[in-house]
């Protein structure tokens, strides 16, 4: 009789059976549930999970327990939107041709995670939460799903600054997968810890001296709350779950606050996190190097589907020896489309990082993992062979951003656009950034000036910028935003032209201009803007601002059928909402207008937001209109306590009393505008409306 292998032969045994198994498919059952968690801009090193031990993150560390680790992550590319259409491609930006946030759509010709397990019939869905992610952007392609309404509850923010609480991102991902199957592929994207860094209580308070790690905690919490909700529907357990972040932050290091400029580990470095369905492998690390492209091939390798071609990215669990010696490639094409500076690439294996630069740089990550002293000089082998191959790859430019497609040109200029597309300059001579990143300091030294109140200064700091660079799109850009705000606008129109000049076609920069002409009542010319932005990029965001504009000019039904075209495909979007009820009051509504605002108050209220702009001025407007004073006077006051920057509210206030006889109430509000008011019109404004109201002169039309 053959003897029974002993109990110890038995477990060695099954546990090279079950890493063989892996090595050549890791799910236990056919088509498993795919989640893919991002967390935008945290860096590896501040997860106490890669050793961190300021911040806790309970969640994490608990998913770390059921997960492969991945010690040497990088990122390809230190920007939102490249970097998730790498993880989601497995291609590396040059092959993507996806080299910023803005400016680029992806080919839909690129296969994605899910479109190929739509394919293999998965159910899909995403939620995101900053319009960098816009599905317009190309990236909702294969989702049945694609949560981003992310809208500015305020005027004037920045593309960047335009985000929602994960929390609230969460929620709505729940909403969706309830009614899932279990054959489910779901991307949830957090934009915790991204600036500005405002944690919510009790993050706030807990991490009052480093609210960048205040909002990791933050994070952790929903991704905690989203883990609960997978194990409630009973997803967890047969989930593959990948956990990563984008790029990291500067945090300083380096001369970099945030992220974009340069290639150092702390922007590079990503954690990555791999729960196989029933954990298997749980708790286990590995230490070679990976990129995120690998996200791609590892996802279909889980679910099944075959192998796709033309990716950069291998298998996380392939066990082939010569993947410790590979090297990582990452970019940053940043510096050069928005600062005139050189672009950056760079190559990291096991030991070391090499960046492409002038001069070049490399740096021994194992004895100097701080990044502070720099080895090219002394031309290693390491230097050699990391730079050889770096050259050998194609790493062409590609496009500028904006609209580089003949297609979009063509569309362009039939609707009046003069400017011109044309190559990035092929220039090898340019600065480098990391000369040169104080310079981005200056500008949110600038920034600050404005925020202090000291307008006309922060306008010649800036000034002074652009003149010693005149490349700085960003400095351009921010100057127009200034001078817009502080009402001068013929001189904002002459900084976005510089805008447009460097960044021809650009729909942001297009979407910008048609504001600035509304602003000064060229209606016609903001039409035409509004319009060219449009033919750039069919974003909602867009489309809503080409109805706010049409509702402007009293072109209602243009108004109308703009705005129910973008709520026709994205019913939860609010800007749309309030472009029908400016509509409706301006048609005599006033009760459908009133229906539309509730409803608009209400959606931010149950997401714990704040009022939007605009919604309780345009109430206050219809209450003066019928005589309901003390309505319209609290709804004034509703909108001035949320955005004392918009001087229409408190103009409203004014001739509100004023109409009533209440001149010493009316002048009292006039005064409050003129100390208080961030906007720096406030004072003059304030000034020539008590002049005329001193005078007893017609009160001017809203």
């Amino acid at each position: 009789m053959r003897r029974l292998p002993a109990p110890a032969a038995v477990a060695a045994l099954a546990a090279i059976a079950a890493l063989s198994a892996c090595s050549r498919r890791a799910a236990l059952s056919p088509d498993p549930p795919v989640i893919l968690i991002s967390i935008d801009t945290l860096r590896a090193d501040h997860l106490p999970a890669y050793g961190y031990g300021k911040v806790s993150t309970p969640a994490i560390d608990a998913l770390r327990r059921d997960s492969i680790l991945f010690s040497n992550a990088s990122s390809h590319v230190p920007l939102t939107l490249p970097s998730h259409v790498s993880i989601l491609t497995g291609r590396l930006p040059p092959a993507s041709g996806v080299r910023d946030n803005t400016g680029f759509h992806l080919d839909p010709a690129i296969p994605t995670i899910a479109s190929q397990l739509k394919s293999r019939g998965y159910a899909t869905g995403a939620a995101v939460s900053c319009v960098v992610l816009t599905g317009a952007s190309g990236i909702r392609r294969g989702f049945d799903f694609y949560e981003d309404n992310v809208e500015s509850l305020a005027p004037g923010a920045s593309a960047g600054d335009i985000q929602r609480s994960g929390a609230e991102t969460e929620r709505l991902s729940e909403l969706w997968l309830r009614n899932a199957p279990s054959k489910t592929f779901f991307f949830l994207h957090l934009y915790e810890p991204h600036t500005p860094y405002a944690p919510p209580e009790p993050y706030r308070t807990r991490y009052a001296s480093s609210p960048y790690d205040g909002e990791i905690a933050a994070a952790d919490a929903v991704v905690g709350k989203f883990v609960a909700f997978l194990k409630e529907k009973e997803l967890y357990d047969g989930a593959a779950i990948f956990l990563l972040s984008d790029h990291g932050e500067g945090l300083g290091d380096h001369g970099e606050d945030e992220h974009g400029i340069l290639l150092y580990r702390e922007t590079v470095h990503v954690p990555l996190l791999v729960k196989l369905p029933g954990a298997r492998r749980a708790g286990s690390t590995v230490d070679r190097p990976v990129g995120l492209a690998d996200v791609f091939p590892t996802a279909l390798e889980i679910a099944g589907a075959p192998a796709s071609s033309g990716i950069s990215g291998v298998s996380l669990l392939s066990d082939a020896p010569a993947l410790g010696d590979r090297s990582i490639y990452s970019e940053t094409m940043y510096p050069r489309y928005h600062y005139g500076w050189r672009e950056l690439a760079a190559l990291t294996n096991a030991a070391f990082e090499y960046i492409h630069a002038a001069p070049d740089e490399l740096y021994d990550l194992r004895a100097d993992p701080a990044q502070t002293k720099n080895l090219a000089p002394s031309l290693p082998p390491a230097f050699r062979s990391l730079r050889n191959a770096l050259l050998g790859m194609d790493r062409q430019l590609g496009q500028v951003p904006g609209a580089s497609d003949p297609e979009q040109l063509r569309k362009l200029q039939s609707l009046g656009y003069l400017g011109t597309t044309q190559a990035p300059s092929g220039r090898t001579d340019l600065p480098n950034p990391v000369d040169h990143v104080e310079e981005v300091r200056s500008l949110r030294k600038a920034s600050a000036t404005v925020e202090r109140g000291d307008v006309d200064e922060g306008i010649r700091e800036l000034r002074r910028i652009v003149i010693r660079n005149p490349d700085m799109i960003d400095a351009w850009a921010q100057l127009a935003n200034v001078l817009h705000r502080a009402g001068r606008n013929p001189e904002a129109l002459t900084a976005l032209r510089e805008v447009d000049r460097r960044m021809p076609g650009s729909a942001l920069v297009l979407q910008t201009m048609s504001n600035v002409y509304l602003a000064m009542g060229d209606l016609a010319s903001a039409e035409r803007s509004a319009r060219q932005a449009l033919a750039v990029s069919e974003s909602p965001v867009t489309r809503t601002n080409l109805a706010h504009i049409l509702a402007e000019k009293g072109d209602f039904d243009g108004a109308e059928r703009e705005a129910r075209l973008v709520l026709a495909s994205q019913p939860g979007r609010l800007l749309p909402r309030l472009v029908l009820a400016v509509v409706a009051r301006k048609r005599g509504d006033a009760e459908g207008a009133l229906r539309e605002l509730d409803a608009i108050r209400a959606a931010t209220a149950a997401a714990g937001a704040p009022p939007m702009s605009s919604v309780d001025f345009q109430r206050a407007e219809i209450f003066a209109a019928q005589n309901r004073t003390e309505e319209a006077e609290a709804a004034y006051r509703e909108e001035i306590a949320h955005y004392p920057a918009g001087l229409a509210a408190w103009q409203g206030l004014a001739l509100l009393l004023a109409k009533e006889g209440r001149l010493v109430p009316a002048a009292t509000v006039l005064k409050q505008m003129a100390d208080t008011s961030p906007n720096p019109r406030a004072r003059g404004v304030a000034a020539a409306l008590w002049s005329q109201m001193s005078r007893g002169a017609a009160a001017p039309s809203r």
